[in-house]
C-alpha cells in the first residue's frame, strides 16, 4: 500500500469522526443554548451569546468543540498553556503537546474569527521560537499561520471554513433517517479540513527539507 493510499484511508476515518464530533456538538449546543439561538448561530452565522449558554462562550467552544475536533485531527491539546518564549505573561488558548515544534492557538466564539486571527498572529509575531505553528479558530473557521526560519515572520498558510458542514448536519438532524442517507456527503465536506489540518501534515509544513 502506498503512503498516499494510507493517508487517504486515515483522512476518510478522520472525516467520519469529525462528522460525529460536530453532530455531538450541535446536540449539546441545542440543549444548552436553546434550539432558537443554536439555529441562528449555526444557520445564520450569529455570534454565540454567553447569556444564552449561562457560560462563557469561549470556554464552551473549547470544551465541546475544539478539544474533540483536535483529537480527531491527531492532536493532544492542552488549554491555557504557559512558558512560550517572547510572550511574557500573555497566554495562548491552547497548544498541542504531541508536536515537536512550538505551536499554539487562539479560540474565539463563533462569529468572531477575525478576532482569533488577529490575536493569534500577534502572539506568533511576539514569540521567538522558530519553527512555529499557529492556529486561529472560532470552531467554524480554522486559519493556519507558520514560520520556519529564525528571522522569518509568520505568514498565512491556509484556512478552511466548515459552515456548510455545520449547516448540513444541523438541518439533517431534524429529518428522520437523514444520518444514514447523507453521511458520505458529510464526509466529503470535511475531507479538505482533515487533510489540511491534521497533526502529521501540519508538522511537515515547517520541518520538511
Amino acid at each position: 500500500m502506498r503512503q498516499d493510499d494510507l493517508s487517504d484511508i486515515q483522512n476518510d476515518a478522520r472525516s467520519q469522526n469529525l462528522v460525529r464530533a460536530i453532530e455531538r456538538f450541535i446536540r449539546i449546543l441545542n440543549e444548552q443554548a436553546g434550539e432558537k439561538h443554536a439555529a441562528k448561530v449555526v444557520l445564520d452565522g450569529a455570534v454565540l451569546r454567553g447569556s444564552e449558554l449561562n457560560q462563557k462562550p469561549e470556554r464552551f467552544i473549547e470544551e465541546e468543540l475544539i478539544d474533540p475536533v483536535m483529537q480527531v485531527l491527531g492532536y493532544e491539546p492542552r488549554f491555557q498553556p504557559t512558558g512560550f518564549k517572547g510572550l511574557g505573561v500573555r497566554q495562548p488558548d491552547f497548544t498541542a503537546l504531541n508536536l515537536d515544534v512550538t505551536n499554539f492557538g487562539e479560540v474565539k466564539k463563533p462569529g468572531k474569527i477575525e478576532n482569533a486571527r488577529e490575536e493569534s498572529f500577534e502572539y506568533l509575531t511576539m514569540a521567538t521560537d522558530r519553527p512555529i505553528i499557529g492556529i486561529a479558530t472560532d470552531g467554524f473557521v480554522w486559519i493556519l499561520h507558520t514560520a520556519t526560519k529564525s528571522d522569518e515572520q509568520p505568514t498565512y498558510t491556509h484556512h478552511v471554513a466548515l459552515h456548510d458542514l455545520f449547516k448540513k448536519i444541523r438541518l439533517e438532524q431534524t429529518q428522520p433517517r437523514a444520518e444514514r442517507r447523507s453521511r458520505p456527503h458529510l464526509r466529503d465536506l470535511s475531507r479538505d479540513f482533515v487533510s489540511q489540518f491534521n497533526a502529521s501534515y501540519i508538522e511537515t509544513l515547517v520541518t520538511a527539507d
